[in-house]
């Protein structure tokens, strides 16, 4: 909204290619917008920063700011004036969507994410990368990209041999060893009765594997997460994929012998036995994307054990014809899990974990999806399990619902209120900054469908929650001067809507009454 006003209006003043940026100040008494293009343009034609503020201050136009300051070292700090503000809450009312303020190029994204391997439960760990890309499909949808969800199925490889080696010595009276999987859902497979007929461990395990995909599934829709595609590594091999990658690789003059095994640079492609890599099936899969099924982007939301493969995958791609700008991958770094200040240990192996399902019932749905959320994904996390389970305002998502609940109240009570509203009777400095911060949603969308960092959506909402709950303690709604009770119940209503529709894209409930 405003920013995107304010940068369009410097562009027109500056030569094409000057990269500079405009943000929401995080001194609000310093401006509401913050942009650096003084010093981006004064460091390309040698000038004074200062006085090239000056100049662009000048030219500005006046249209909707009500000023302009200069900060040292040459910062333009924008503050709105109060009439657009109630201009805009006005167009806000009348096209609350997403797709009226935010505009993107559609493109056709595959979003990759969760894929843990079928050898056992979903553990509370995978809910940050379901969560994530739950979230994150959801609002690039919303601004209009054509987004598939997709689940890649590792059901190939030693990982299903090694789950049915682990049932199979189970079955026999032992105890899994060293490198097998442990836990009771090992001893509940080796009962199975539909597994008793698996005589051969990697046919136990492919057997034993498509059960748990489908308890798997079972467990991401009770957290809210489905999938337009669940993708089985097998049907690469089924279909030759495998093959025909390596063919175009060799074409290329790409893939080369060396010890009796083909390399792609320093990766190996296929071993001095013929085995395949799982390298060569995750290129033959990104052909797949790329190539056969003609996605525009692709985006893969992968575990911190994977950090390595990156810049691999990367060059990869590029080998096959493909732009690496059209692949971004997220990181998903690690989370320990807290309870009375003592770190829950977790291993799918060693069978010492607690499922999602176990999360969500001991948290919560809606608590289990915002503390994911609440992070960048490149930074290691803390989840608390105790302050996930409080039900007070030290809960960022209870705070959240408990001001949308209130926000419905006063809703209600106003049902009888005569239509007709004076917007410019919203004055004061809470009315104000609420009137900002709602106009700062479609903005935070904005960025979020450029960036992929969902976690800026939780940020937002919180702050939207705490300056809602400013103007709804230190101002009356319903007051005896009707004119302006009706300005702060639209005021109210907007924030409502907004509150719901944040919550909503996030995946997280928006109760009425709490």
């Amino acid at each position: 909204m405003f920013r995107r006003k304010i940068y369009d209006e410097i562009q027109k003043l500056v030569p094409t290619g000057t990269s500079f940026s405009v943000e929401v100040s995080e001194i609000p008494e310093r401006g509401d917008y913050a942009s650096n293009v003084a010093l981006a343009l004064a460091k390309k034609e040698g000038k004074n920063p200062l006085e090239t503020a000056e100049y662009l201050k000048s030219k500005l136009s006046r249209e909707f700011i009500e000023r302009i300051d200069i900060a040292s070292p040459g910062f333009l700090n924008f503050f709105i004036a109060p009439f657009a503000l109630s201009i805009s809450l006005q167009n806000v009312l009348k096209n609350p969507g997403v797709k009226n303020w935010v505009k993107v190029e559609p493109k056709k994204i595959n979003l990759e994410f969760v894929s843990a391997n079928p050898t056992g439960p979903l553990t509370m760990a995978n809910g940050r990368g379901g969560f994530y890309g739950d979230a994150s499909a959801n609002i690039l949808s919303e601004v209009g990209h054509h987004v598939t969800r997709e689940y890649y199925v590792n059901d190939a490889g030693n990982q299903i041999k090694s789950l049915g080696l682990s049932i199979w010595t189970v079955r026999s009276g032992g105890e899994p060893k060293e490198g097998h999987y442990k836990g009771d859902y090992i001893y509940k497979l080796a009962r199975d009765k539909r597994l008793l007929i698996y005589k051969v461990a990697e046919r136990l395990g492919k057997a034993a594997a498509d059960i748990l995909r489908k308890e798997i599934e079972v467990s991401l829709l009770k957290a809210g997460i489905k999938f337009n595609v669940w993708f089985y590594e097998s049907s690469l091999h089924k279909n030759k994929e495998l093959d025909k990658t390596l063919d175009l690789l060799k074409q290329k003059g790409i893939a080369e012998e060396k010890d009796g095994a083909l390399w792609f640079a320093d990766h190996v492609l296929v071993k001095s036995n013929g085995n395949y890599t799982y390298f060569l099936a995750d290129l033959a899969y990104h052909y797949d994307k790329f190539i056969n099924r003609k996605f525009d982007l692709a985006i893969n939301i992968w575990g911190a054990d994977h950090h390595g493969y990156v810049e691999r995958m990367k060059k990869g791609i590029e080998a096959l014809g493909v732009n690496q700008e059209r692949l971004k991958i997220i990181m998903m770094q690690l989370v320990r899990f807290i309870s009375k200040g003592q770190e829950v240990k977790m291993s799918k192996r060693a069978g010492e974990f607690v499922t999602l399902d176990e999360l969500i019932e001991m948290v919560g749905f809606d608590a289990a999806r915002w503390f994911f959320l609440e992070r960048t994904p490149n930074t290691q996390m803390d989840f608390d399990l105790d302050l996930a389970k409080e039900r007070s305002k030290k809960n960022p998502v209870f705070y959240v619902q408990y001001a949308h609940a209130r926000a419905c109240s006063v809703a209600k009570a106003s049902r009888n209120w005569i239509l007709g509203t004076d917007f410019s009777l919203l004055k004061e400095k809470e009315e104000l900054t609420l009137i900002k911060k709602i106009t700062q949603f479609y903005e935070t969308i904005e960025d979020i469908a450029n960036d992929y960092f969902v976690h800026r959506l939780t940020n937002y909402t919180y702050g939207l929650a705490q300056i809602y709950t400013s103007f709804y303690e230190n101002h009356k709604i319903l007051t005896e001067n009707k004119k302006l009770s009706r300005a702060r119940l639209k005021l109210n209503e907007a924030a409502r809507n907004t509150l719901r529709y944040s919550l909503g894209l996030l995946g997280i409930e928006s109760p009425e009454k709490m």
